[in-house]
């Protein structure tokens, strides 16, 4: 786990020149990488790398790394869990590699097969792979997305990092103002999706995506990876638990390979308890790692101290509250190298600083939910209401009033108020208040036209079910992955995820929605739970998660940030703002309104972040 950044130049620069930037904005991520620094340049590209040394940590493992042949080069960052089966594959073709990491491997695979060598890989990965000889460059990135990977391609060549701000501050991008439409994605959904970037020019590599450009600047792109919006299902009751207890069981045991201590993040749900309970069978003592927090309701520490009690772990448990706020707020902002406006950064980033006391490894329980239809108030409702979008507006009017006269039945207004089930679902990702986000920001841009993620007229409930959760893979995750990645590798800790290994994703992807949930209770992911009660006697029912209580912090520990930084705004990145309007948010917010606080903590961070990392005249210039 670690940290890259390169530049491919379209002509020939001074050494200097090309490479000065690169190394200056290595420091930038010195924190994903404390353990090693590295560097390597010809006239073309320059390459600069950071490393947490987790697997083969002797010097062996250095990078950039160059080929024996010395006209291939690699930076990567992220582990391929795989690289032993990869290895003996190697061998057929007579390739013996000096180290015993995976890095040398990814490297030679990439040299032997090109861009049919990621098909191959089960990991989690952001690459530069370069060819001296044809001066080609290669970026990738992994199947789920799991690890980051921002470019941009200007007048003067291609600069790519793990970093967003490493691409902004690079001279080529200097100067590159924020994108409004990539503005407007952020102030509704609180992150910047890939392939977006905040600022013009740049970009993210999608999941499962490659790029190769070469120094005249011919381009092409393809995937490795991408899974499809419907596909029929195989896998249903007893056979889909069966298999995917052994996909995960399979994971659990790729993904504990280290040369160095692991540990699990254990919270009081059903996804980390499955995987830790699993990763206790193989590693003892293992340490598991837990935060709880003052409001009864969010707290998950004694569901998570009888897990750890039933697996034996070395339960760790800190407790976070309001007086962690200030203390870490800064941190927070700090890590979040690209606005992220997702507020269990706080818990996120203080159980990574407790785990990386103990280990440098440890594995979490991301993905369950997307995978297996997890989110009961998005999902159920969601299917449920989908066969109304196929009925006339009349048909549509009287089902509402027959609930209303019943209060029976699924049809609410929001089956009036929207033309699709995919416009509906895009409410439910939507942080703010689309009425908020209209009455602060009056001019608020449109999406970017080639913004298609929400865009679904099915009606079916089995076809809408599919497509619901594809919709959560490619984008809810994203944003989980990003806050987890971030926040992770600024406390230098690398986070793992089981369940979104390959196996455990086709698994996923074959089994029918109705053997993982059930409408009528409102409970989900069953072939998870049903592998977790074979390892426990009991579990919980209840949606868990490192969560915070944000509205009372916005009332109480924040509110002067809230008042200095939201209450008089005239705009934010050039957007205007609406006198009064987020004043009158927050006072429905002190009223006892909780709904408030996604909406308020998306523009207090935004505000926070560009203070940090963005344009200081932005916050000059606010009155």
């Amino acid at each position: 786990m670690c940290g890259l950044i390169g530049a491919l130049a379209f002509e020939e620069m001074p050494a200097g020149e090309l490479t000065g930037p690169i190394r200056e904005l290595t420091s930038r991520m010195a924190r994903r990488g404390p353990d090693d620094e590295g560097f390597w340049s010809d006239r073309r590209c320059a390459l600069g790398f950071r490393r947490l040394s987790i697997l083969d940590v002797s010097p062996a493992g250095h990078q950039p790394m160059l080929a024996q042949d010395s006209e291939h080069v690699l930076v990567f960052n992220g582990e391929i869990y795989n690289f032993r089966e990869v290895r003996e594959a190697l061998a057929a073709h007579g390739h013996r590699p000096r180290s015993s990491g995976d890095a040398e491997v990814l490297l030679l695979a990439l040299r032997e097969w090109g861009t049919a060598g990621l098909d191959r890989l089960n990991g989690m990965f952001a690459l530069a792979f370069y060819s001296v000889r044809e001066q080609r460059l290669l970026l990738a990135r992994d199947h789920a997305g799991i690890k980051p990977l921002h470019y941009a391609r200007t007048a003067r060549g291609i600069v790519f990092a793990s970093q967003h701000d490493q691409i902004r501050a690079h001279p080529w991008c200097r100067d590159a103002a924020v994108d409004p439409g990539v503005l407007g994605l952020y102030l509704r959904f609180g992150f910047v999706p890939a392939p977006y970037g905040l600022h013009r020019g740049t970009r993210q590599l999608e999941p499962g995506q490659w790029l190769e450009i070469d120094v005249k600047g011919s381009e092409r792109t393809g995937r490795f990876f991408e899974l499809p919006r419907k596909q029929v299902p195989t896998l249903r009751g007893e056979e889909a638990i069966e298999a995917c207890d052994a996909a995960v069981v399979a994971a659990v045991k790729r993904q504990l390979v280290s040369d160095v201590p692991i540990g699990v993040l254990l919270s009081g749900g059903i996804d980390s308890p499955l995987v830790a309970l699993e990763a206790a069978r193989h590693a003892k003592p293992l340490h598991a790692f837990t935060i709880e927090v003052e409001r009864a309701e969010l707290n998950e520490g004694d569901d998570a101290r009888m897990y750890a009690r039933e697996a034996g772990l070395q339960h760790v448990l800190e407790r976070v509250t309001t007086s962690h706020v200030l203390t870490l707020l800064d941190d927070v902002i700090e890590a979040a190298t690209e606005p992220t406006a997702d507020y269990s950064m706080f818990p996120t980033l203080l159980v990574s600083r407790i785990a990386r006391r103990q280990v440098k490894v440890v594995l979490s329980g991301d993905g369950g939910d997307e995978l297996f239809w997890g989110y009961p108030s998005r999902f159920a409702t969601t299917i449920e209401q989908a066969k109304y979008f196929a009925w006339p507006r009349p048909l549509r009017v009287a089902a509402i009033a027959k609930r209303r006269l019943t209060n029976r039945g699924a049809a609410t207004r929001d089956v009036l108020r929207f033309d699709s089930i995919g416009r509906l679902y895009q409410r439910k990702h939507t942080l703010m208040a689309e009425r908020d986000l209209a009455s602060v920001f009056p001019s608020l841009p449109d999406l970017p036209r080639d913004f298609t993620q929400f865009e679904c007229n099915e009606t079916d409930p089995d076809l809408v079910a599919q497509w619901a959760r594809w919709n959560e893979f490619r984008f809810h995750l994203a944003r989980v992955l990003a806050k987890v990645d971030r926040a992770s590798m600024h406390e230098s800790l690398e986070v793992r995820v089981p369940l979104l290994d390959r196996a455990v994703i086709e698994v996923a992807w074959a089994t029918d929605w109705q053997s993982c949930l059930d409408l009528r209770t409102r409970i989900g992911k069953q072939p998870l739970r049903r592998a977790l009660a074979r390892r426990v006697a009991r579990q919980t029912t209840k949606k868990r998660g490192f969560e915070v209580p944000m509205a009372d912090w916005l009332r109480t520990a924040l509110k002067p940030l809230v008042r200095e930084l939201l209450l008089s705004r005239t705009h934010f990145l050039g957007l205007p703002v609406r006198a009064g309007a987020i004043e009158t948010i927050y006072a429905r917010l002190e009223a006892g309104d909780n709904t408030k606080a996604w909406g308020l903590w998306l523009l207090l961070s935004l505000a926070l972040w560009n203070r940090k990392h963005g344009n200081p005249d932005e916050d000059r210039t606010r009155h």
